[in-house]
């Protein structure tokens, strides 16, 4: 058991090395990726009590693996060592957390606050979501991916964060489905009218998942019968407040 909560400790700053590596020499990129990958892939079926290929352990650990995977992307156009670093600490620090949520709750489920680990896989989705836009503007600007590419790429991991949140969620009514359908249609809609704006890809970004935020909010709740016109106002206020800032933002950055 010393081991398992040692472990906690042990992957994030295994991966902070492996990304601090990989950064100081050029070179050594691939070999760091496949470090980093291994060893959080080891670490994740040390701690969780289910078999690899289960879906259970799948939906455990596609939000760290997606979460660093689209962070990385991320991380290569950053100029800055400093932010490069700062930035390094916080993804390795949100890693410690979500070990930390999958130990108590497999092992301590005394300490292990009721549905901690669906808001956090919450609050994954929403950071992962803002990554893949950061990413799929960048591919778009650095390397001119076309827009239809594009989507294909936002369409598949839109789906797979939505899948994982269905699960997460315990939601198994059929017409899951049909809201997923729907979202993505939402989302890529919205993604087609910012591609053609001419502001900044962060900007673009911030606002695209804030629509996502809004969106799969109301989505959510109303498959788990939890809507109402509370819930719906909190939503909309909030997410009014973070638009204008982001367009308010727009002009600055």
């Amino acid at each position: 058991m010393l081991l398992k909560r040692l472990s906690v400790y042990f992957c994030p700053l295994l991966i902070f090395l492996g990304l601090e590596l990989m950064f100081f020499q050029i070179k050594i990129i691939p070999a760091c990726l496949i470090f980093i990958f291994i060893i959080l892939l080891i670490f994740l079926k040390f701690l969780i009590r289910e078999k690899i290929f289960s879906l259970n352990f799948f939906y455990l650990s596609i939000l760290p693996f997606l979460l660093i995977f689209l962070a990385i992307g991320w991380l290569f156009i950053l100029n800055e060592d400093w932010l490069r670093h700062l930035i390094i600490f916080i993804l390795v620090f949100i890693l410690g957390l979500y070990l930390e949520n999958i130990y108590l709750f497999f092992y301590y489920p005394a300490f292990y606050q009721i549905e901690s680990l669906e808001n956090f896989s919450a609050f994954l989705n929403l950071l992962i979501f803002f990554l893949l836009a950061i990413n799929l503007n960048t591919l778009n600007v650095f390397l001119n991916f076309q827009i239809w590419l594009l989507s294909l790429i936002l369409v598949a991991f839109l789906s797979l964060l939505i899948l994982q949140s269905f699960w997460a969620n315990k939601l198994k009514t059929k017409i899951r489905f049909i809201y997923l359908l729907i979202l993505n249609i939402i989302i890529l809609e919205i993604f087609w009218g910012l591609f053609f704006l001419p502001t900044n890809f962060y900007v673009n970004s911030l606002i695209l998942t804030i629509f996502f935020y809004f969106s799969w909010g109301i989505f959510k709740s109303k498959l788990k019968e939890k809507l109402d016109k509370r819930s719906l106002q909190r939503y909309l206020i909030i997410s009014i407040i973070l638009l204008l800032l982001a367009i308010m933002t727009s002009s600055w950055i």
